[in-house]
C-alpha cells in the first residue's frame, strides 16, 4: 500500500480536477442559453443588415444550419459542445473566419497586459502591507490604509478613465490607445519598447484594485508575524532593512499570498473586459465587447468558455501548489 499522506494529496487534487470540470461543463450550458434569451431571431437580425441582404429563402435556411441555429435548443447545445470535445470552436460568418483565429491573437494581448499588471501589483501590494504592518496604528500604516482604502472604492474602468486622462490627455507622456503605433518600428527592441509603451497605462488601471487586495492580505499577516518570538528576537539582533521585510516578513507571507493568486487571475481578467475598452486595447474583452453588440454568439459563448479554462486550469493549478507546500509543513 502507498503512503496515506501521499494518497490523500491525490485524492485532493483530482477531486479539484473534477469539480472543475464540472463547472466548465455548466459554464458550457449557461453560456450557450444565455445570449438565445435575448429578444428576437439573431439570424433575422443579420439577415436584415448589410451582412446578408438579397439572400433568398433557400440561402438563408443554408446559413441557419451553418451557423447551428437548426434544431430544437438541446439539438444544438448537443451539436456544440460535440464540436467543443473536438476543439472546434465553431465559425463566425460576421467575420467569415474561423472563432479559434478571431479570438487567439486579442487573447495574448489580454495575458501580455495580466503579465505587467502581476509584478506590479504584488510588489507594491505586498511591500506597502509589510511596510504598514510592521508599526501598526504608526503613521504610514494610518496613511497606506487610508489611502488603500479610497483606491478600493474606485472601479477599474474609473481608474483607466483616470489615468487616460492624466497621462494620455493632461500630460501626453503615454500612448492613449492601442497596442502598438500605426507604423511600429523597425528594430526588434524599438517595437518591443513601443508595445511596452502602450501597455503600461492599462497595465497599471488592471494592477491598480489587486494591489488594494494584497495590501490588505500583507498588512494582516505582518501584524500577526510582528509580536511572533522569532521576528523580535531578529531585532533584538539588529535584523532590519531589507533583510528584515524579505527573508522575515516576506517568506513567511508568502503562502498567503499564493493562496490568494487564483482569485487575483479572475479578478484581472473580468477587469480587463473593461480596461481594454477604456484603452481601445485590442485584447479578448474588446473582442467580447463587440461580439455582443453584433450578436455573435458563437463568438460570445466560445470567449467565455476559452476565459473560464484558463481560470479554472490557473485556478487548480494554485490551489494543488498550496496543497503541496502545506503538506510539507
Amino acid at each position: 500500500m502507498g503512503n496515506p499522506a501521499v494518497l490523500a494529496t491525490f485524492t485532493m487534487v483530482l477531486i479539484g480536477f473534477v469539480n472543475r470540470l464540472l463547472i466548465f461543463a455548466l459554464l458550457l450550458v449557461i453560456t450557450f442559453y444565455l445570449p438565445r434569451l435575448l429578444p428576437g431571431d439573431p439570424l433575422e437580425v443579420m439577415v436584415a443588415s448589410e451582412y446578408t441582404r438579397g439572400l433568398n429563402a433557400g440561402e438563408i435556411q443554408r446559413l441557419r444550419i451553418h451557423m447551428g441555429f437548426e434544431g430544437s435548443w438541446l439539438d444544438q447545445l448537443a451539436a456544440y459542445g460535440f464540436g467543443i470535445l473536438h476543439g472546434d470552436l465553431g465559425y463566425s460568418f460576421r467575420h467569415a473566419a474561423p472563432v479559434a483565429d478571431i479570438i487567439i491573437q486579442p487573447l495574448g494581448w489580454t495575458l501580455f497586459l495580466i503579465l505587467l499588471a502581476l509584478p506590479i501589483f504584488l510588489i507594491t501590494g505586498v511591500a506597502c502591507g509589510i511596510e504598514a504592518g510592521r508599526q501598526p496604528h504608526g503613521g504610514i500604516d494610518r496613511f497606506l490604509t487610508g489611502a488603500m482604502t479610497l483606491l478600493a472604492s474606485l472601479p477599474p474602468f474609473v481608474m483607466a478613465i483616470g489615468l487616460l486622462l492624466v497621462f494620455a490627455i493632461l500630460l501626453p507622456i503615454l500612448p492613449a490607445s492601442g497596442a502598438q503605433p500605426l507604423f511600429p518600428a523597425q528594430g526588434m527592441v524599438a517595437h518591443a519598447i513601443q508595445i511596452l509603451r502602450h501597455a503600461l497605462l492599462p497595465a497599471l488601471a488592471l494592477a491598480m484594485h489587486e494591489i488594494v487586495r494584497f495590501f490588505f492580505v500583507a498588512r494582516s499577516e505582518a501584524i500577526s508575524l510582528s509580536t511572533r518570538p522569532f521576528l523580535l528576537n531578529a531585532r533584538a539582533r539588529g535584523i532590519y532593512g531589507v533583510r528584515e521585510r524579505v527573508d522575515y516578513y516576506g517568506r513567511n507571507i508568502f503562502p498567503a499570498i499564493a493562496s490568494r493568486l487564483s482569485d487575483a487571475f479572475s479578478g484581472l481578467i473580468s477587469g480587463a473586459l473593461f480596461v481594454e475598452i477604456v484603452f481601445s486595447y485590442p485584447g479578448i474583452g474588446l473582442v467580447l465587447y463587440k461580439a455582443i453588440g453584433e450578436r455573435d454568439y458563437i463568438v460570445i459563448q466560445s470567449t467565455v468558455l476559452l476565459l473560464s479554462v484558463f481560470i479554472l486550469g490557473f485556478n487548480w493549478i494554485i490551489d494543488t501548489l498550496v496543497l503541496l507546500h502545506s503538506r510539507r509543513g
